[in-house]
């Protein structure tokens, strides 16, 4: 049995207690702090999670008990308008190898929208650091109250291969409407952002070589990216109907004679469905990501998949709601990084066995319990029964695509979180 190291653990953990033992003391009713009848508003938020497993690691070094998982963030708004909204968050978040860029500014947008029709019709354009609108949850990600569980589905909302902040937002613009009818609501948003190239996992994501490192070796460029998204509801949410889709196109220049000018393109659609009763919710979303490369390093032109890959991206999740305080969550969640090849054995074959076949798929039973036990004080559970490897880090699992690699892990993780 592994002995764990409680010194190292409280020394991590003593920021993040301290924070909690204050906010302890505050007043139970703690809100929004508000100025000038509420044009001026600060919220924030701050939350301290635990992962353990007994196989591979996910946010640090989980098979010890991993407290390298933390968010705090600070969100500004101004009104000084009827029409205009500005606002911006900074946000500190610490995920293992996942996510290790400390603080970082969020989102800073201003939002400038006109009510027509009787206010039926309502019209807006945003820009700056905005949100990226995609999928039922990535614009209110970032915060746990806004998430089913303390991990997102990661066959979608990418966070333990440290792409979550590339896809949370962009520098860009975005023009949206919204239409209501009766008990009918419709939807529509388009945005043009540049990536975040430099952040996390991204430049791994564009060249599918995980060790490449832009800032030494090349720099990107091309377009901007697009994002659209529509939707529909019914009765005030009762039925929600998303379609989401990204279309990317980068190109790298190499700086080096290790590398070649490369290009990479990216498209991904995906359908979003949910009903909310009283008492229970079901959702679904499926979707896939269509890649096509060129150029980088001739060894790789040999791989056809590395060349044109389709993805399959999707999960089943129902939640029950106890009471309004108390919730439980059940999920099935698949990523098949070649959906031509489910059990990633060609796929292994193609690089001579040197990656094991469970690094090409991820199928993840998930169970979750969420208790909002004081006002503004909410602890969320999940455990995780993963088979397969596909959405884990190299960087905290350093011999991951080793064959010997185990494909099957359970992963328990927690998180205590305070807002006001």
């Amino acid at each position: 049995m592994r002995s764990v190291n409680f010194d190292v653990i409280f020394g991590k953990a003593a920021p993040m207690i301290l924070c909690s033992l204050l906010a302890l003391l505050m007043p139970t009713a703690v809100a929004a702090l508000e100025w000038l009848d509420g044009k001026v508003q600060v919220h924030g938020f701050a939350g301290q999670g635990v992962t353990y497993t007994d196989h591979n690691q996910v946010f640090g070094s989980s098979r010890d008990v991993s407290l390298d998982f933390r968010e705090m963030g600070l969100t500004t708004s101004v009104k000084p308008l009827p029409n205009l909204l500005i606002s911006a968050q900074g946000l500190y978040r610490d995920a293992g190898g996942s996510d290790t860029q400390g603080v970082r500014l969020d989102f800073a947008q201003a939002d400038y929208s006109h009510a027509f029709l009787d206010s039926a019709l309502i019209m807006g354009v945003r820009g700056g650091r905005v949100k990226l609108p995609f999928g039922l949850y990535n614009d209110t990600r970032d915060v746990l109250w806004t998430r089913p569980t303390v991990l997102l589905p990661q066959s979608i909302y990418f966070d333990a291969l440290a792409l979550r902040q590339g896809m949370l937002s962009g520098d860009g613009g975005a023009l949206y409407g919204r239409y209501t009818h009766g008990e009918h609501r419709y939807g529509l948003e388009f945005l043009t952002f540049e990536t975040q190239d430099n952040t996390g996992g991204v430049a791994a994501f564009w060249t599918g070589i995980p060790s490449v490192l832009p800032a030494a070796q090349g720099s990107f460029g091309g377009r901007p990216a697009f994002i659209g998204r529509s939707f529909y509801e019914w009765m005030g949410g009762r039925v929600k109907l998303l379609f989401s889709i990204v279309d990317i196109e980068r190109d790298f220049h190499s700086s080096n004679a290790f590398y070649q000018n490369g290009n990479t393109k990216i498209t991904f659609p995906l359908f979003s469905a949910q009903y909310n009763a009283e008492k229970w919710s079901l959702t679904a979303e499926y979707g896939w990501i269509d890649s096509q490369r060129s150029g980088y390093s001739p060894s790789l032109q040999n791989f056809p998949t590395w060349k044109q890959n389709t993805s399959e991206n999707f999960y089943l999740q129902g939640e029950y709601r106890f009471t309004p305080d108390f919730s439980a969550v059940l999920r099935y969640d698949v990523l098949h990084l070649n959906r031509d090849d489910r059990d990633g054995r060609e796929m292994s074959q193609m690089t001579g066995g040197r990656v094991a076949p469970h690094r090409f798929y991820a199928r993840d039973l998930t169970a979750g319990v969420r208790w909002e036990f004081a006002r503004n004080f909410l602890l969320a559970v999940d455990y995780h029964y993963v088979n397969g490897t596909a959405w884990l880090n190299e960087k905290d699992n350093p011999t991951l695509n080793n064959p010997g690699t185990s494909p099957h892990f359970s992963l328990f993780t927690t998180m205590l979180s305070f807002r006001f």
